[in-house]
Parts: C-alpha cells; sequence; structure tokens
C-alpha cells in the first residue's frame, strides 16, 4: 500500500506529459503583393496598363515594389507578343519579335544591377532592352502590341498567378521609326470637328516612311468608336463600334477587307495614304447622338510592324 502514492505520481506525470501538445504549424499561404514603387511622387506600376513605348526608347522600363511578410525570393517577367503570327515569312531575317522570361533572384549575375532579395520588400528598377549590349534580341524587333506580365515568389513557394488575378498583366505599344507612320498635320486641333450626318473629314493619313527598315502598307484598319479600349483588336472588346473601314489583309488580325488604294510616292521613298482618298468611295458617316467619339486607326506594313493611333472626333 505504500507504493501507491508513488504509482499514482507516475500515472499523473505520464497523463500530463501525454496532454502536452506541440505549438501548431503556421502555413503561409498568402501570395506576394506586386504594387507601385513607395515614392510620393510615383502614382504606378511601370509599364503602365497600355503604355505606349516612344520610337526613341529602346526598352521597357520596369519600375514596381513586390512586398511579402515572410520575403521575396524571386520575381519573373514575361514580355511575348500579342500576335504571334505578326512576323512576315519573307522579312523573317530582318525582324524578329520581342519575346523573353527573365528571373530575378539571388542566383542571378547581373552585369547591369544586383537586385538583393530574400527581405520583406524588395523595389524593382529595371530595364528590358531590345538594343546595345544587353539586348535580348538579335534583330530589329517589330513594332506593335506586347504582352507583359510579371510574377513573384516568396520564400516558401508561394507564387503569383493569372488564375487568382495577382499577377501584374498589361499590354503595351511598341512604337518603331521604321513602322508606318499615322499622323495629322502639326498645328492642327487635336480633335477632329463634323456634323452629325455628315461625311468625316480630316487631314492626315498613313505613311511608309524612308526610313532603311520600312516596308510597304499592307493593312488599314480604321473604326469610329465611343471609346479607345487598350486591346481593342480582341473580339470581346467593351467597345461599340460605329463606323468601321478596313483595306488590305492582315493574317495577325485576322481581318481583310478591300484592295488598298495606290499610294502616293514622293522621290524620297515615301508613300502615302492620306484620310480623305481612303474615305473617298465609302466615306464615314458622323452619327446622331453622341459628341465625342474617336477615331481609332491601326495600320500594318508587310514586315510586320503594326502602328496605332487614335484620335478624338467632336460631332455638333
Amino acid at each position: 500500500m505504500k507504493n501507491y502514492p508513488f504509482l499514482l505520481l507516475a500515472m499523473a506525470a505520464l497523463g500530463l506529459t501525454g496532454c502536452t501538445d506541440e505549438p501548431p504549424v503556421v502555413v503561409d499561404e498568402s501570395i506576394p503583393v506586386i504594387s507601385k514603387l513607395n515614392y510620393d511622387f510615383v502614382t504606378n506600376i511601370e509599364p503602365s496598363f497600355g503604355q505606349t513605348i516612344p520610337n526613341d526608347w529602346n526598352s521597357i522600363r520596369f519600375s514596381l515594389t513586390v512586398s511579402d511578410p515572410e520575403g521575396v525570393k524571386e520575381l519573373e517577367i514575361n514580355v511575348k507578343p500579342a500576335f504571334e503570327n505578326q512576323l512576315g515569312s519573307e522579312y523573317a531575317d530582318e525582324f524578329e519579335l520581342l519575346n523573353t522570361t527573365q528571373i530575378f533572384n539571388d542566383s542571378r549575375v547581373d552585369p547591369k544591377k544586383n537586385i538583393i532579395f530574400g527581405g520583406e520588400e524588395v523595389n524593382f528598377e529595371y530595364s528590358i532592352e531590345w538594343r546595345g549590349i544587353y539586348s535580348v534580341a538579335e534583330l530589329p524587333i517589330l513594332a506593335g502590341p506586347y504582352e507583359v506580365q510579371v510574377d513573384a515568389t516568396d520564400v516558401n513557394g508561394n507564387k503569383t498567378g493569372l488564375e487568382n488575378g495577382s499577377s501584374y498583366l498589361t499590354t503595351v505599344f511598341v512604337d518603331r521609326w521604321y513602322a508606318p507612320l499615322i499622323y495629322r498635320p502639326y498645328g492642327l486641333p487635336e480633335a477632329v470637328s463634323g456634323n452629325s450626318g455628315e461625311e468625316l473629314v480630316m487631314e492626315g493619313g498613313v505613311l511608309k516612311t524612308a526610313e532603311i527598315n520600312s516596308s510597304p502598307l499592307k493593312f488599314i484598319w480604321i473604326k469610329l468608336v465611343d471609346k479607345d479600349v487598350v486591346e481593342d483588336f480582341k473580339s470581346n472588346a467593351d467597345q461599340t463600334v460605329y463606323e468601321e473601314r478596313i483595306w488590305g489583309e492582315s493574317v495577325a488580325f485576322g481581318k481583310s477587307g478591300e484592295v488598298l488604294p495606290p499610294a502616293i510616292e514622293t522621290p524620297d521613298n515615301v508613300a502615302e495614304l492620306t484620310f480623305n482618298d481612303l474615305f473617298a468611295t465609302d466615306p464615314i458617316l458622323l452619327p446622331e447622338g453622341p459628341s465625342k467619339l474617336v477615331l481609332v486607326v491601326w495600320a500594318q506594313d508587310e514586315a510586320g510592324n503594326i502602328s496605332k493611333k487614335t484620335f478624338p472626333i467632336e460631332i455638333n
């Protein structure tokens, strides 16, 4: 009987030991957040949504912040053409499409910039270039729309993605000096005015320039719409089309129309199709009702360079 207290104490200790639980393991399922740089003078991520890359730039510039409480491990940038079949086969040895994937982490050896990962926040400022010693392209790139996607991964492997809307995704328009030039004469008002029910009349047109890499015009698509939409070349664009005219044929756009009229050629190898000549046989009529519309002009040359320009239209 005298051994019972010791036996009870031993059983109690064993019971206490069996009931002691380890601290719960917290599983990190949060994904990194991609946002603008944390500077007062910065208003958005660069490249911004629908940004036009001017023809005197040779790169897409990136400025953004990636944050994650557990630590940022990696950043991935993908740039690809909006039109995979944009390049004309006979120009395949003269141009290429900008198509690159760049991964940034502590293992990357980058001669341009050393970016430190692992902390809760990474301020990322970088440029992907298509000319010069850091170029990702070997040939001149085609002008046109390109899709840009930015993703990030934290130290626990959680990654942003399109499926949950956490990637940064935008379409940029790369302009090049050898692409078709869509223009209005210098000095004219920005907006084109007209009366409802009357034909649209506007100076200007589309040029094949005298630049070495320029090629003949192949396709022109003009439409009068309620608003400009970044990806208005897609069939599901949120846009009301009042008038539409197409000349030539484009595999990239998947569209064809009337034969392009003869261009006005000059001795310096410039060829122009004026808006008024294009509308001569099938004019655009300004509708009744809306007072402010947008004229969207797309043009493509034989090599595959694509240009886009919009003009505000005021209807009286």
